[in-house]
């Protein structure tokens, strides 16, 4: 049941049932199904529904670098959906996908019109930004070694830690040259 799912996004967590089918009811408001290495078009919102999503970023070489995976309930495309210049990623099916694709018309809508999407739209941006501080902060002001520390941290699930991405795109995404990966990671 998608309505379960999208109950459960932080973007429509604790929202009265009218609210949330008022949105969803919109025209602007639609479900689609992607099929694997499809690429999601830029210029909406999505809630991941069902499958899972590649959150990539272009490398300074031209390669793209899977930065995160997103899977159901979690939002994607958050803040660009407002800003139609801003293309932060490529967001890549990842197996096959469904998605509810939200416009910025609807999320215009969905803020002007206060309810609480609106606050939950606000604590979600105030998250991430709270979260790229503390990325810029950290990365700023540590080794290598500190910096594999911190990413081990953060992304511990269960004891363990993915690299999704080869050593050198990990050099990459942790602003350190592969020597100093290299050596962090050996000591």
């Amino acid at each position: 049941n998608h309505i379960s799912i999208i109950s459960k996004c932080p973007l429509f967590f604790e929202m009265p049932a009218e609210e949330i089918f008022g949105i969803i009811s919109s025209d602007a408001c639609e479900l689609r199904e992607f099929i694997e290495d499809s690429f999601l078009p830029s210029g909406m919102m999505y809630v991941v529904l069902q499958g899972s999503i590649l959150i990539e970023k272009s490398a300074s070489d031209g390669r793209w670098i899977t930065m995160s995976v997103a899977e159901p309930p979690a939002a994607i495309n958050v803040a660009a959906v407002l800003e139609q210049s801003c293309d932060l990623s490529r967001l890549t099916v990842h197996g096959g996908s469904i998605v509810m694709a939200l416009s910025g018309s609807i999320i215009q809508d969905a803020i002007i019109s206060g309810g609480r999407f609106s606050l939950n739209y606000v604590k979600f941006l105030t998250n991430r930004i709270c979260f790229l501080n503390h990325k810029i902060t950290s990365l700023a002001g540590y080794s290598a070694s500190g910096r594999v520390l911190m990413y081990i941290q953060e992304n511990a699930e269960n004891g363990e830690v993915t690299i999704p991405t080869s050593l050198t795109d990990f050099a990459d995404y942790l602003g350190v040259g592969r020597a100093s990966l290299y050596r962090a990671l050996d000591g």
